[in-house]
């Protein structure tokens, strides 16, 4: 069973090293980064982040990781309050839709209420990719158990990104950590498809399972960030590989290569993550403390 708790720290701390790793350039397109560093495949600061600092894709993971360790189950009530405490700190780097959502959640509306404010406000476009860059903790914790795994999973979304979508990737993206934690990888995409309620994700997923070779588009809409992620580690044979191929698309380079670094960690294990990427990682202890403590909740 140590090497599966291998497989739940590295898909948490996979989360962050993809973060930090891409925090620095993010924004920035791929001919960019190559003009100015050839590929990053160092932890460096820049655009107010430190080295190995993360950004609110970690800050989100934490809140939702300590909510489950604490309560033990997926509590949506408690995961807002702490988004907001979190928030009401003083955020740093959050998204728009969590912005206005959180801010709605400030001024009295319920969890059930806040992201529907938001789509609203957005003139329906809340389809954003937030609401996968923090789901991974609930992957693990439901590991054993899909049907809690998936109503978990979109009640999480829906604290703050209202459109389906949105839930459904985070969906998919723990069905996937679920199996990949397992050491599976062979058909699981195509199981993970066959389970979703909404086409546009099922579609995203049969295509990476075919190795469609459209270019992958790292923008902060839902699917983009779940298609360059998938593809990214799909096409890696080493979880580096992964996620140095993420984070160089450019674009929205901090979510997809926390994504991605969740797929990758979850596959690969903690074993798989350079020691020098993991030095020095911000919360690198508390990570591998939740992440030990979520496999042995999740545990029959």
């Amino acid at each position: 069973m140590k090497e599966l708790l291998s497989h739940f720290q590295g898909c948490l701390v996979g989360v962050a090293v993809g973060d930090a790793l891409g925090a620095p350039v993010e924004g920035m397109s791929p001919e960019h980064i190559r003009s100015r560093w050839g590929q990053v495949t160092e932890m460096m600061a820049g655009r107010g982040w430190g080295r190995g600092e993360h950004t609110d894709d970690t800050a989100m993971t934490l809140c939702l990781a300590r909510s489950l360790v604490e309560r033990g189950e997926f509590e949506p009530e408690d995961v807002a309050a702490r988004f907001l405490d979190w928030f009401q700190a003083g955020a740093k780097g959050i998204g728009r839709t969590t912005l206005i959502a959180l801010s709605e959640l400030g001024r009295g509306a319920s969890w059930q209420e806040a992201s529907l404010l938001a789509h609203h406000r957005l003139g329906g476009l809340s389809a954003g990719n937030g609401s996968i860059m923090r789901c991974a903790p609930i992957g693990l914790f439901y590991y054993r158990r899909p049907d809690r795994l998936i109503e978990a999973s979109l009640e999480s979304a829906l604290i703050t990104h209202w459109d389906p979508r949105a839930g459904w990737a985070a969906v998919a993206l723990n069905l996937l950590i679920a199996g990949l934690v397992q050491g599976r990888k062979e058909g699981l995409l195509e199981e993970v498809a066959g389970l979703m309620d909404n086409e546009e994700v099922s579609r995203v997923l049969l295509e990476a399972s075919a190795g469609a070779r459209e270019r992958l588009v790292p923008s902060a809409y839902v699917l983009d960030t779940l298609k360059a992620a998938l593809g990214c580690f799909l096409q890696a044979p080493s979880f580096e590989a992964a996620v140095v191929s993420a984070v160089n698309l450019g674009g929205d380079t901090d979510t997809t290569g926390a994504v991605c670094g969740a797929l990758a960690g979850a596959y690969f294990g903690l074993g798989g993550v350079p020691h020098r990427w993991l030095e020095p990682l911000y919360a690198k202890e508390e990570l591998l403390d939740l992440a030990g403590r979520i496999y042995a909740l999740a545990q029959p």
